[in-house]
């Protein structure tokens, strides 16, 4: 389902782009995403096959005018709608938000250390980490007292480990090979 949800959120990303409206689309998103994910009885009501579709594009059309959904995000769930996928909308977010990072620059960083870190730590990280990749960093931090000191940080498929226990690893490696 990842690949439909993907060719949507490609389709909407690239009408977005067109009108300037990347990050209001990424926004809106969340906001029906959140909706959605909220309300067990909505999910259930919309995945129902003996309810009408017409029915079910009424029930979305009124939940798009109470968020206030901009018009291209209006249009685009009403369709998703009417194809019989508006299951998949909060993987679609997921991936248009991937592609919306891309596009404006941004990446996440998945930060792992052994104890908490000060705002001050954290914003000087946040800049290495910028200076490192070339993007703007948005910092998701984990604790695990198991790498014992240092850091892990890992920005899409690249991994920098200086945990300590991985240093203590390449010692003993070191010592093994003689």
């Amino acid at each position: 389902m990842r690949i439909v949800a993907r060719r949507y959120a490609q389709a909407l990303m690239n009408l977005a782009a067109g009108e300037n409206q990347v990050q209001e689309i990424a926004d809106g998103l969340d906001d029906l995403a959140g909706a959605f994910q909220v309300s067990v009885k909505l999910q259930k009501f919309l995945a129902e096959p003996k309810v009408s579709q017409a029915v079910k594009e009424a029930t979305v059309t009124e939940l798009l005018q109470k968020t206030q959904a901009p018009p291209l995000l209006n249009t685009f769930v009403r369709y998703v709608t009417r194809k019989l996928r508006i299951g998949l909308l909060d993987e679609m977010r997921k991936v248009y938000h991937e592609l919306a990072d891309e596009r404006m620059g941004r990446a996440h960083a998945d930060v792992t250390v052994a104890g908490p870190l000060s705002a001050q730590q954290e914003s000087a990280l946040k800049e290495r980490l910028e200076k490192l990749s070339g993007r703007e960093i948005k910092l998701r931090v984990q604790i695990d007292p198991s790498i014992l000191g240092g850091i892990v940080a890992k920005i899409g498929s690249t991994v920098w480990d200086g945990s300590l226990r991985n240093q203590l690893n390449q010692i003993h490696q070191s010592i093994m090979e003689g």
